[in-house]
């Protein structure tokens, strides 16, 4: 999910996770905002289930989607690839049928599920940041 890559300009080492790991943080916490939403609405007649689409927008700007991409070579041209500073979580509503007489389609166990799941994905990015900022740390230490 995460990649290793280094871009090396000028006198400063940059890794990526120290742009993509912040973005990601924020998505699972927006994620989390909304799955608590979902679970409080359980009982609410008529409330479609909302989601956080960020994966798909992530994988367009690193280059990991199936979509065809726009080549382009001038500034001017339209680009369907969006840069990673702009990508952001998306909120959308999840409008299929309820099974529910009320037609509320939120499914508590799937909720429940999908905040365990979010927790632990956020967990993880979170250690990988503290071993980012460990790296950057060392490095910037033993430079001196």
């Amino acid at each position: 999910m995460l990649s290793k890559k280094y871009i090396l300009g000028g006198n400063k080492m940059y890794d990526i996770n120290f742009e993509l790991l912040p973005k990601y943080l924020e998505a699972k916490n927006t994620e989390n905002q909304i799955i608590n939403q979902n679970i409080a609405n359980y009982s609410t007649p008529g409330y479609k289930r909302k989601y956080v689409n960020f994966d798909e927008e992530l994988k367009k700007a690193l280059g990991n989607s199936d979509e065809i991409k726009l080549k382009t070579n001038n500034p001017s041209h339209i680009n369907n690839t969006p840069s990673l500073e702009k990508v952001q979580a998306q909120i959308e509503t999840d409008n299929s049928k309820s099974e529910r007489n009320d037609g509320n389609n939120v499914d508590i166990d799937n909720e429940e599920k999908n905040l365990n799941i979010n927790y632990l994905e956020y967990s993880t990015a979170a250690r990988l940041m503290t071993y980012a900022i460990q790296r950057y740390n060392l490095v910037v230490r033993s430079g001196k």
